[in-house]
């Protein structure tokens, strides 16, 4: 599918999930659109096909047991943006790995706030750059 700019938040609506940290980030990337799924009744069909046109899936969960959502992106190419902690330590590549304390809380995000961001401009402005780690990821 055509990318866009689109970075989706596919997680439920949680505290563990610091959905506030991503409703943030959209304020200061406005050149990019920020989607919450649970925000909208999707489809299945509908899901997939955000996830087949977005570039980032971003997380900053403080829980998780698989991440699903950011393997079903990496699979249509969407890049997964996770942290280091909780089974993406094992499941993401380096590549697609920032450090935990990042967004250990919204506190923590307010002190590395510029660093997630530059993080997320780079992975949205090189996105082709991405895609030999993301087959490998896949892979």
């Amino acid at each position: 599918m055509p990318k866009r700019d689109l970075i989706l938040f596919p997680h439920r609506i949680a505290p563990e999930k610091q959905v506030e940290i991503f409703r943030d980030l959209k304020e200061h990337l406005p050149q990019y659109e920020f989607v919450v799924c649970q925000d909208q009744q999707l489809t299945k069909n509908e899901y997939h096909t955000l996830l087949g046109e977005a570039k980032l899936v971003f997380s900053a969960n403080l829980q998780e047991t698989l991440g699903i959502s950011w393997y079903e992106g990496a699979i249509t190419k969407t890049i997964p943006m996770v942290p280091d902690r909780l089974s993406y330590s094992e499941m993401a590549l380096d590549e697609f790995k920032y450090p935990s304390e990042w967004t250990a809380s919204f506190n923590d995000y307010l002190n590395n706030e510029d660093k997630v961001a530059d993080k997320i401009v780079d992975y949205m402005e090189n996105y082709r750059k991405y895609l030999p780690s993301l087959n490998k990821q896949v892979d």
